[in-house]
């Protein structure tokens, strides 16, 4: 299951990838366009700037933005960057979990079943979602310099 901070840092940066590269967007806006609790967008913000996605500035000119490639984020790395790796139940995210995995036909099943769920989370990427974002508001993904592209 994903957890909400993945979800929403997952948002976070689906909004950037819609808008102006070059600008600083603060945090409050972002927040606001998704119903995200501003305390957790400055969590997230934190830990997404650490990884070296986004970059953040503090003060009354500053924001964020991103400075990744949006085409080279997989929807798997921004999950596992708080989820930690991908997986359906505690014996396929931790070998040592179940002694019985390798007879087990439940094991098997949710085994194939995961392997399709990580390959499409792998292959979806940040661009691809603010693409989705874009279409359904009939907007293009790189704007205008200056130009909000919303994502609702």
């Amino acid at each position: 299951m994903i957890t909400k901070k993945a979800e929403y840092a997952i948002k976070i940066l689906a909004e950037l990838a819609g808008r102006n590269k070059e600008r600083f967007y603060a945090s409050r806006e972002i927040a606001a366009v998704h119903d995200i609790p501003l305390n957790l967008v400055s969590q997230l913000v934190s830990h997404l700037q650490k990884s070296g996605l986004i970059q953040s500035i503090r003060g009354s000119s500053g924001g964020i933005r991103l400075i990744a490639d949006p085409a080279e984020i997989s929807l798997r790395q921004v999950i596992e960057l708080f989820d930690g790796p991908v997986g359906l139940t505690h014996c396929l995210k931790q070998p040592d979990y179940c002694q019985k995995s390798d007879s087990c036909p439940i094991h098997q099943i949710l085994e194939q079943t995961q392997e399709k769920i990580i390959a499409d989370l792998e292959q979806a990427t940040i661009k691809d979602l603010a693409e989705a974002y874009q279409r359904l508001e009939g907007e293009k993904v790189d704007g205008e310099p200056g130009e909000k592209l919303p994502l609702r």
